[in-house]
């Protein structure tokens, strides 16, 4: 198959035209929270508790700096996501398709995630990063009962 570099580069600037306003939402969000709440996740910054994507930003990193192994442990879901991130690539911008089955792709990757999220707490949590509680959250300092039932329902906690 034969790549037509331009028409592929078009495809890719028409879609970046299309979303920058979402791009920059995106970055806003994050810098605006990052600098309030020292967090990205709203999950840890409400409740304290990791999310099913936590370690997946390190995990790219890893990924990226080819320490594969340390990206598994962060988040084992990071290669699933490459893999879809390589299809869709390669489907929209080479190819100049549709993705096809991106939302059942996305469900699947979804799903799993919750898996290994549930996986991971049950091994992992309080004591491996990422899966580590966070003080300092939103229920913590509104809820004063909040970390005392958190000592009760989950004593190795503490």
């Amino acid at each position: 198959m034969r790549i037509n570099w331009k028409q592929a580069a078009g495809r890719m600037w028409k879609d970046i035209r299309e979303y920058k306003l979402l791009a920059f939402v995106l970055i806003a969000y994050y810098l605006v929270i990052r600098l309030i709440f020292s967090a990205f996740c709203p999950l840890v910054i409400i409740t304290g508790f990791p999310c099913p994507g936590c370690g997946m930003t390190r995990a790219f990193l890893f990924v990226f700096t080819g320490q594969f192994v340390r990206a598994f442990h962060a988040n084992p879901l990071v290669y699933g996501w490459i893999l879809f991130g390589i299809y869709g690539v390669i489907q929209r911008y080479i190819r100049g398709r549709r993705i096809k089955g991106w939302r059942m792709m996305i469900g699947l990757l979804a799903v799993a995630m919750i898996v290994s999220y549930i996986y991971r707490m049950y091994l992992y949590f309080p004591n491996r990063p990422p899966m580590t509680f966070t003080h300092g959250s939103i229920f913590e300092k509104l809820l004063p009962e909040y970390m005392e039932v958190l000592r009760k329902i989950i004593p190795d906690m503490w």
